[in-house]
């Protein structure tokens, strides 16, 4: 038994053994359904946690603490269930790579083990043992970071970074900084590994780009002081993110070097997937990317007056000169998660709240960052995607939130065009 339940309202089923299968027909689709997310109305906000979720053309995939459940789109059926290895999970690659992925998990205290996953079925396709660290404080959790590349997943632990291949688990190439250099962070995308250096004295300190199949330095390129608050928000665009006394420095990077660097002023750089006493991970943040373009959050800004919840605003900004080309207008008040970026602009989801604001989904005009109602969620769903994933497809919103922090729902569907 899995500690998220089952869907409502919907429950899953599972065949007859001493029956013979009959051919499937698709079933019709619900126009909402949702799954109970454990911890919820509790203090444990580690008892559901995610590490990962993933959607395919048929399902949504949420790799949590327990667990890696699929569960059909257009019914909430459970379409798959693998119960954690080990003692329990504890990472998961960002993104599936031809419907593969890999999953870390516990042995004796330790996140010590990685596994492929077959993402159309469920089954392990392989283990093997990685690096790990132990933690260091009763009742706490040390993690690797997990990062996706084409077929590959990378691991990260201390200042070394090792690849695997999905397809075997096979140990791709390993890297290491030089003497005196130090591994900040690092973030991916198919074709490479971006990695942030801090070396001694801070006149060596680099941004250097990896080749995803050999790990070796495909570029290299200096960058100046790196403060305490720090990171590689972007990996394709390169985008470096550092914390200012005069606000939130964002550098970019092409194959021919720095292309800009600008003061965002304060942005929201929170970890949106962090969870306390754990350490480690892959951090998720509020970011979206097409083109040229740059979409980042203002900091989050309290709103007393009305009910004690909290606002921010959609920012554009142009990468190839640093320029602000907009702060979004005609949102309510309420935080924004971020769904993607292309042609038509920004998508996100108005968060909402459990009294009286419904969550939207809108579109930010890709030239004024006017908001545009797309469609309007039921009142219950508020909240669920303060901190989470969301997805959009065809008009049905799917939210994955990384914790029971505000959320009492593992998976959310909501079909927009039957609501």
């Amino acid at each position: 038994m899995t500690q998220s339940g089952t869907p409502d309202p919907v429950a899953a089923t599972s065949p007859d053994p001493q029956k013979p299968e009959e051919p499937k027909k698709a079933e019709p689709g619900v126009p909402e359904w949702s799954v109970p997310l454990a911890g919820h109305g509790t203090m444990d906000f580690t008892a559901g946690m995610a590490f990962a979720s993933w959607l395919t053309d048929t399902t949504v995939i949420r790799a949590q603490k327990d667990a890696v459940l699929a569960y059909a789109l257009n019914t909430g059926k459970q379409a798959w269930n693998l119960p954690a290895p080990g003692k329990q999970l504890c990472g998961a690659t960002p993104e599936l790579s031809e419907n593969a992925a890999a999953i870390a998990y516990m042995t004796e205290g330790r996140c010590d083990q990685l596994a492929g996953l077959d993402a159309a079925t469920g089954k392990l396709t392989w283990k093997t043992g990685i690096s790990s660290e132990k933690s260091s404080l009763s009742g706490s959790l040390t993690v690797p970071t997990i990062m996706s590349t084409a077929n590959m997943a990378v691991v990260q632990v201390d200042d070394t970074l090792t690849s695997y291949r999905l397809s075997d688990g096979g140990k791709a190439w390993t890297w290491s900084p030089r003497k005196g250099c130090y591994l900040k962070d690092a973030n991916s995308a198919p074709d490479r590994v971006v990695v942030l250096l801090d070396c001694d004295g801070g006149k060596r300190n680099s941004v250097q780009v990896l080749h995803p199949a050999t790990g070796r330095v495909a570029g290299k390129y200096p960058i100046g002081d790196i403060p305490l608050m720090n990171g590689v928000l972007s990996a394709k665009p390169i985008v470096i993110h550092r914390k200012a006394r005069s606000g939130d420095v964002f550098t970019v990077y092409a194959s021919t070097g720095k292309v800009s660097e600008f003061n965002a002023g304060s942005a929201d750089m929170r970890t949106l997937n962090s969870v306390a006493l754990v350490r480690g991970g892959h951090e998720r943040r509020a970011y979206a990317v097409h083109g040229d373009r740059l979409y980042l959050a203002t900091k989050l800004e309290h709103l007393p007056k009305d009910g004690g919840g909290y606002r921010n605003k959609a920012l554009a900004f142009d990468l190839k000169t640093g320029r602000r080309l907009w702060q979004s207008t005609g949102t309510g008040k309420t935080t924004l998660s971020f769904i993607r970026a292309d042609e038509q602009g920004l998508l996100a989801l108005e968060v909402g709240d459990w009294r009286e604001l419904a969550p939207r989904l809108v579109r930010f005009d890709p030239a004024s960052g006017k908001a545009q109602e797309l469609a309007t969620l039921p009142l219950k769903y508020g909240t669920e995607a303060d901190r989470g994933q969301v997805y959009e497809r065809d008009g049905a919103v799917i939210i994955v939130p990384w914790t029971s922090v505000v959320s009492k729902n593992a998976v959310s569907y909501i079909d927009t065009n039957q609501s």
